[in-house]
């Protein structure tokens, strides 16, 4: 057999290469500026509650030129003081927050596929700053987004699976989006919950680490990228994580588009933190991390 002849053999016996993962196109999306609800009882008065750091420095999909920016107008109704964070993450640039946000980070340009997104350093200081009191928000949404987030994950504990959480639509397609009700699927009586009935999870992932608190529903399964037709059972999975850390507090999700405000280009305008009581339980876990 010739060299090339027998190259295609191979080919067509370790059958075609498996589709990676791929985010969303941002042409797909558009920003919900129109998200704004009311807000009858704000946390702390205006410009007086604490500082919240939103990590834009990680060429992060969710952030505050995106689809978290009406989300950070929204805490600032609440009272918090919310600013980007356009550098490192270092002791002094971490030292006036109660708060950091990071939410889909990216490893920096030119990377290999799942390299970190953040240097040793950085993480270091995430460390002690949580250890000291602070209170860290971590989001890593469904491949490819769990690699970069997989290093700052270990440091706490917490393992991103880098799948996607999906079930069978009535077309019998994928389908990422889950309605979670939290009597079923979480724990209803964590202050995180408070006031929170239903959840809408958009095509997340599962993640594992302490103190889980809202779990994949029956009849869903793992998928390798959101086209997967099936995959291994996914049902009592983890979701979402929320525990101390020394004198701080941690939340991890598995989902960013619960709480981004968003659309899609060809479907329905308001989406994600618009949906359910996305909303609300935003708010609770941003209290819960304020202490």
């Amino acid at each position: 057999m010739s060299p090339i002849a027998l190259f295609c053999a191979l080919l067509v016996a370790a059958g075609p290469t498996p589709e990676k993962a791929k985010p969303t196109p941002p042409m797909e999306l558009t920003v919900d500026e129109s998200f704004d609800p009311p807000i009858p009882s704000p946390a702390y008065p205006k410009g007086q509650g604490p500082l919240i750091l939103v990590d834009q420095q990680h060429r992060n999909v969710v952030s505050l030129t995106s689809y978290f920016g009406p989300v950070g107008r929204y805490l600032t109704r609440d009272g918090y003081a919310v600013r980007p964070l356009s550098e490192p993450f270092s002791a002094a640039s971490l030292k006036n927050a109660r708060i950091l946000v990071i939410i889909n980070a990216q490893s920096p340009e030119g990377s290999p596929d799942g390299a970190s997104a953040f240097g040793e350093g950085e993480i270091r200081s995430i460390e002690e700053w949580v250890h000291q009191g602070g209170g860290l928000l971590f989001i890593a949404d469904r491949a490819p987004f769990g690699g970069p987030a997989s290093a700052l994950g270990k440091a706490f504990g917490v393992t991103f699976d880098d799948n996607a959480i999906l079930r069978r639509g009535t077309d019998g397609k994928p389908d990422g989006v889950l309605k979670l009700e939290v009597k079923t699927s979480g724990k209803p009586a964590h202050p995180l919950f408070n006031e929170v009935s239903q959840l809408v999870y958009v095509v997340g992932e599962s993640i594992r680490g302490p103190a889980p608190i809202l779990f994949a529903p029956k009849n869903t399964y793992s998928g390798a990228t959101i086209d997967s037709a099936n995959g291994p059972d996914a049902s009592g999975r983890p979701l979402a994580l929320a525990f101390s850390r020394g004198s701080g507090r941690v939340v991890v999700i598995g989902d960013a588009g619960i709480f981004s405000a968003f659309g899609s280009v060809n479907g329905p305008t308001r989406r994600g933190i618009s949906e359910a009581d996305n909303a609300q339980f935003l708010r609770n876990v941003v209290r819960w991390l304020a202490r």
